[in-house]
Parts: C-alpha cells; structure tokens; sequence
C-alpha cells in the first residue's frame, strides 16, 4: 500500500543520476536554471562537479529538504529536461537512487505496490535487481511526463520518510568502478558478476581506434530487443555514434533470441558492449 500525506513531515535526502549530456539543462547558463529551481523549491541541491565526475556518463545530484521541497526540485528538473528533449512524446528519464534495505517497500508484496504506484502516476517504473557495484544503492528509473514523474517521486519521498535505512549503508559512487553485467535478456562473454576488468571510468571513449579490428557476438532475447534499438532506432544509431563500432542485428525469426554482431578496435567493442549491457540492464518491470 503506498503510503499517504501523513508521512510528509521530517528532512529527506533524495540522489538521483542524471546523464551528463543533459545536465546543462538543469544547471543552465551560468548557473542560472540551477539557482532559480533552488530558489522556488526552497531545497537545497548539490550537483557533483564535472571535475568530479570526469569521463563519467552520469552525474549525480542530491536535493534534500521536505518531502515538497524535494518533490518540488524535482518536478522543475523534470519540467527544464522535457523542454529540451527531442522526444515525441515529451517522456524524460529520472534514475533515483534508492538504498536496497527499503526497495522492498517500493516493490511490495508480489509486486503490488510497485504496480499501483505505474497505475496511479502513468509512469513506467523499472527496478533494478541487483545493488549498484561497489554499494547498497539500486537503481529506480522513472520514464513519464513531467508532472506524472513529480507524482511518482512525492510517493518515492513519503516512503523515504516511513521506513529508515537499515544496516550499514553504503552510496554508490558516480565515478567508481563499473563492471560489465549480464543484462537481463542478454547473454554474451561478459561476466554475471564484478569483472576482473572493470571497463574505463568513461565508457562512451574508445581509447584506440587504430588498433587491429576486433569481432564479438552477443545475444538478446528477441522480446528485449526494442530496448536496443529504440523507437525509430534511435538507441541503436546513439551506440554506433558513441562506441565507434560497426553493429549488426539479425533479423527477426523463430529464433527466441536476436544475434547482434559488434566489429571495430577493441574498446569500440567493449564500449557497445557495455551501452547494450546498459540499456538492457537487469531491471524489475513485472
């Protein structure tokens, strides 16, 4: 059952992981959007520095206050990224970060709270199963309009209120190592677990694109697929741009999973591995 307006009350911290090509627009020309939203949401916001977070696809931003406050700060950050991007459909991605020991509260038995919270803010809301590497962090990523994510997360911030983080607590860090996973649906030569390898700290830059041509192959169940490509392939035209690499995808058949073939320098396949990876992360949706 999600919690209600009685739990307003009491200081909240709210992370939330926002991709550095976008940042700009929260922060805005000399600071000026960032001070305004601060201003009119009475919240206090600290975005991690680009010095910080260098070569980092993400940075993060910590907004605390009341439950309004936040809610509020958020809401203005969802309202500047929607204003600037190029989707038909004006959806924005907000990632919160989330501590493990108080997920189960957003999930709910059997799934039931996750699922009236997607009912009553019209967002879609993915999950991730696993701690973020290196933390006691997931991930809750929340894909709507403007308005309906400020609904999503005022009920994200009550339960925040309602139920104190348990055991040692442990942040993830933007800039830490970052492992390849496998993906929900994908199955490639990547590990299950923390790699022995951890990929470079900025993984959208290949390091030698000059290096002899590299060749891998991993697979994607076919009913994930879309994530890859994206609406009007998208997603897939961003992974070829970003990692450099020459990609392939077959074409749809019987087969339950689709083969994409990754050609290009060894940190060009690395890198589509690891945004494929990305995009199909191991997520809750059901």
């Amino acid at each position: 059952m999600l919690p209600d307006e009685s739990t307003e009350n009491g200081p909240i911290t709210l992370r939330l992981l926002l991709p550095s090509r976008d940042i700009g627009a929260v922060i805005g020309k000399k600071g000026i959007t960032i001070n305004t939203i601060r201003e009119e949401s009475k919240s206090r916001i600290k975005i991690s520095s680009s010095e910080q977070d260098s070569g980092s696809f993400y940075r993060e931003v910590v907004i605390s206050g009341d439950v309004h406050q936040v809610v509020t700060a958020v809401h203005l950050m969802a309202k500047r990224l929607e204003e600037n991007t190029s989707n038909e459909s004006d959806e924005v991605r907000i990632e919160v970060l989330f501590p493990n020991s108080i997920t189960g509260a957003v999930i709910g038995k059997n799934g039931e709270t996750i699922k009236e919270l997607r009912s009553i803010t019209n967002t879609q809301i993915l999950v991730s199963h696993e701690v973020l590497f290196g933390s006691t962090d997931r991930s809750i990523c929340i894909t709507g309009v403007a308005d309906d994510i400020r609904e999503c997360i005022k009920y994200l911030a009550r339960i925040l209120v309602q139920n104190p983080v348990k055991g040692n607590y442990v942040p993830f860090r933007v800039n830490g190592p970052v492992p390849l996973q496998r993906g929900r649906g994908v199955m490639g030569n990547h590990p299950t677990g923390p790699s022995r390898r951890p990929i470079p700290s900025n993984p959208y830059i290949t390091k030698n694109n000059n290096a002899p041509a590299a060749t891998d192959t991993i697979s994607v169940q076919k009913e994930f697929i879309g994530c890859v490509i994206g609406k009007n392939g998208i997603k897939i035209r961003q992974i070829r741009d970003l990692s450099q690499a020459q990609i392939r995808i077959s074409s749809p058949s019987d087969d339950p999973n689709r083969t994409i073939s990754i050609t290009g320098s060894p940190d060009a396949v690395s890198t589509a591995k690891y945004l494929i990876n990305y995009h199909c992360s191991p997520v809750l949706q059901d």
